[in-house]
């Protein structure tokens, strides 16, 4: 059974109804309002020959209140129709709200987090402002976020800024902190002796006791100044001895710069073996043959050389 709804009253006390959802009228009220209208009309016949002036007056005036009704619901019930038909034509379009062609703006489409990487922080999600996509770093520090060994820079309420800052220098701490959670050490089963007293009571404490309990070579005596910017060896021989990897023998023939004296030349043969790091280029793209192996290390480079870690040794 039709429902409507949409009820406006007659001169004879019925109802004249409109079925919004078909554009129509309700055909048993519109019955009754046409029966209601020749009843009427058929008084006013009898009016001429029998009735009053006064009696045809009345019954005339309740017709003419009829026809104005039936003309107000037609005219509504052709706007109905009309709504209908472009209701129609917006739901076979792709968008659910159209807009005009002259009306449409062409930046309306271009979402802004597009142009950046967005992370998760604490759950939320969080636009780093300093992370273009295009730039070459970009995917390297999503991969690390994603395995939660980074998260951006905080404000003193500890609220993530949007900034991550990739040339930024690294420090010792920060690297400790980024291997054990590679490494995916449970912190609280490190050893609780810790030889480095200067971390005590940092934030980095636990970490750099991890550090010192795995015997990770820059940590391992316990002397290293935690706040100092990481070089690229701290880096790679880091981030080698967390994934566990096993060390090939040195050659000293691998870069200009990497002999078989210098510390740790072993880790950063490997490293570059495995493709996890490749040395510095001129501005061409070609290799120098240097790597730099006192060079500090920024934010982005460290991201990378964890991300590729992942890649070469698996989770």
């Amino acid at each position: 059974m039709s429902q409507c709804y949409s009820l406006y009253p007659c001169s004879d006390g019925a109802y004249l109804s409109i079925h919004r959802s078909a554009s129509s009228l309700c055909k048993s009220l519109f019955r009754r309002t046409m029966m209601s209208m020749r009843r009427n009309v058929w008084i006013i016949f009898l009016a001429l020959n029998m009735v009053s002036p006064v009696v045809y007056a009345g019954e005339w005036e309740k017709l003419i209140t009829d026809i104005e009704l039936y003309e107000d619901v037609i005219k509504l019930d052709a706007s109905f129709a009309d709504q209908d038909i472009k209701d129609a034509e917006r739901e076979s379009q792709k968008e659910l709200f159209p807009v005009d062609e002259e009306e449409e703006d062409p930046t309306d489409s271009f979402d802004l987090s597009d142009t950046h990487v967005t992370i998760k922080v604490d759950g939320v999600p969080v636009r780093l402002n300093d992370v273009p996509l295009f730039e070459w770093f970009a995917p390297y520090i999503r991969d690390a976020a994603e395995r939660n060994l980074i998260s951006g820079y905080r404000d003193t309420h500890n609220r993530p800024t949007g900034e991550f800052g990739p040339a930024d220098s690294v420090t010792i701490e920060q690297l400790a902190k980024m291997a054990t959670l590679a490494a995916r050490i449970d912190m609280y089963t490190c050893d609780n002796t810790i030889k480095n007293e200067s971390v005590m009571g940092r934030w980095s404490e636990r970490y750099i006791q991890c550090a010192e309990n795995r015997k990770w070579a820059i940590f391992s005596e316990g002397t290293v100044d935690v706040t100092r910017p990481a070089t690229r060896t701290d880096v790679v021989v880091t981030v080698l001895q967390a994934f566990g990897a096993r060390i090939s023998p040195r050659s000293g023939s691998v870069f200009n710069d990497v002999t078989t004296v210098t510390p740790y030349a072993a880790a950063i043969e490997t490293a570059a073996g495995k493709g996890i790091i490749a040395g510095y280029s001129d501005e061409l793209g070609n290799p120098t043959g240097l790597f730099g192996p006192e060079d500090s290390v920024n934010r982005a480079e460290t991201a990378k050389i964890f991300s590729l870690g992942f890649q070469v040794y698996g989770n």
